[in-house]
């Protein structure tokens, strides 16, 4: 009799799923999720509640077919190899994983076993490798790679056959309890809402997408980084023919392009994609990276970012940036400082995402913003959050502050301190440095870096 393991890890989902697929059609299948102590200790709470709910909801899904989920406690290269010779397992299946550390943890797996080892790229609308340059090397810059992206044909996944489980084992682990719930639906159900409430409206994503006051982007973010729905049946779903659509459709092309970098180039997990800039002279102050976390910068696009960040583990894209060119080029606080931070809290904090994000905005990455491209908290501010809805969310100490006085309070504090209602510096924070200033510092610092890079 033949026995298929499914491992599920980034892809807890039966649809649109690869190597459940194989697997199902390989023999008798167990399906197993290994609790590594390594992700647990990576991630918030919020994100571990996000993961154990999705996990229960798969489980449920599995036994709602007469099967079950077996879960395994303890590092996968040590704890799999054994139990894979325990059951009599045939074959192992799984979907790859493009981050550095889950590629070396798999091939080690892979060249331990004995048995047959079966990868897909099951998370990818594209595989590392189907999407090159004539050269045949991943592209460098987006809009090349976009052209090519959308002409290469995407595989397509049957529904998968009918399972046929093994008896469980024994042994297997009770998931974690959740601590606080998600305000969210999860598991597969809760993400194919999303995407259905998503698709109703998608004909105004281009227009709404920038705004965070807005609910104009899918929210689907969490729901690819845990792979509780799959990108290629997201893509087969969008109707293809508006400029909304195309827009969404260049967004999972991104997704794709930041780990087809990772994959073929993994140093830029840490270090600077365009090497001119490894010799930046990061200031890295601690007191300023814990006010920016705090979201006590003084300027309250930021801190609104921040605490939404902080409360919810999540944050909308353009304030990422908006936070992030903050962090970097305002502070000039390392990247890398921002991107740890970012991939521990946020419940969507996917390594090759996060890592292309904070290069983009740091301007040392492939295809990145020009090192000279420094946001204006208070222009960015006053154009995607023009009346202050957001801000007064999150800035709730701000919120008797007109639209005018809202995105710069200091600036009405200097001149007619009697006409606002907010103290500076007890009720709300000066800002932590002047942006006149700031700016000109970041670009010697860059100049700088660039001269002794060259």
């Amino acid at each position: 009799m033949s026995i298929s393991v499914c491992w599920f890890r980034k892809d807890l989902r039966l649809n649109d799923n690869p190597a459940w697929n194989s697997a199902c059609s390989d023999g008798d299948v167990i399906p197993v999720f290994v609790l590594e102590p390594s992700m647990l200790e990576s991630a918030s709470q919020r994100k571990k509640d996000v993961m154990f709910s999705n996990l229960m909801a798969l489980k449920a899904e599995l036994e709602s077919l007469g099967g079950y989920l077996q879960v395994i406690e303890g590092p996968a290269r040590q704890a799999l190899p054994d139990l894979l010779t325990k059951w009599g397992s045939t074959s192992l299946h799984f979907n790859n994983d493009h981050s550095p550390t889950a590629k070396s943890r798999d091939d080690r797996i892979d060249e331990t076993l004995n048995i047959d080892v079966v990868r897909h790229w099951g998370n990818l609308i594209q595989p590392p490798g189907a999407v090159v340059s004539g050269t045949g090397a991943v592209h460098k810059v987006f809009t090349p790679y976009f052209k090519r992206w959308v002409s290469v044909d995407t595989p397509n996944y049957q529904a998968y056959p009918t399972p046929r489980f093994c008896p469980q084992p024994q042994g297997s682990s009770t998931l974690p309890p959740v601590v606080e719930p998600p305000a969210f639906p999860t598991g597969s159900a809760g993400a194919h809402e999303r995407l259905v409430t998503f698709l109703n409206g998608i004909e105004d994503y281009e227009d709404t997408r920038d705004f965070p006051s807005v609910q104009g982007t899918s929210l689907l973010s969490s729901d690819l980084h845990f792979g509780t729905i799959g990108p290629r049946e997201i893509l087969a779903l969008v109707d293809q023919k508006t400029d909304s659509s195309t827009a969404f459709i260049r967004q999972l092309a991104w997704r794709d392009w930041y780990a087809h970098l990772m994959n073929a180039s993994p140093e830029i997990l840490n270090s600077p994609a365009n090497p001119v800039y490894n010799n930046i002279e990061w200031r890295n102050n601690t007191e300023e990276f814990d006010l920016w976390v705090q979201g006590k910068t003084g300027y309250p696009i930021v801190d609104a970012g921040m605490r939404e960040l902080k409360e919810t583990g999540f944050m909308h894209n353009r304030v990422r940036m908006i936070t992030g060119s903050f962090l970097v080029k305002h502070l000039l606080i390392d990247w890398r400082w921002g991107e740890q931070y970012f991939r521990h809290t946020l419940i969507d904090g996917d390594t090759s995402q996060n890592v292309g994000n904070w290069q983009w905005v740091a301007g040392t990455g492939f295809d990145a913003a020009p090192y000279f491209r420094i946001f204006n908290p208070i222009r960015q501010s006053e154009k995607f959050d023009k009346e202050g809805i957001y801000i007064r969310k999150w800035v709730p100490e701000l919120a008797s502050l007109s639209s005018k006085q809202i995105h710069s309070p200091w600036e009405i504090n200097k001149k007619s301190p009697e006409l606002t209602s907010v103290c500076l510096g007890e009720d709300y924070p000066f800002p932590i440095v002047e942006h006149s200033f700031a700016r000109e510092r970041c670009l010697e610092t860059y100049k700088r870096a660039r001269s002794e890079g060259t």
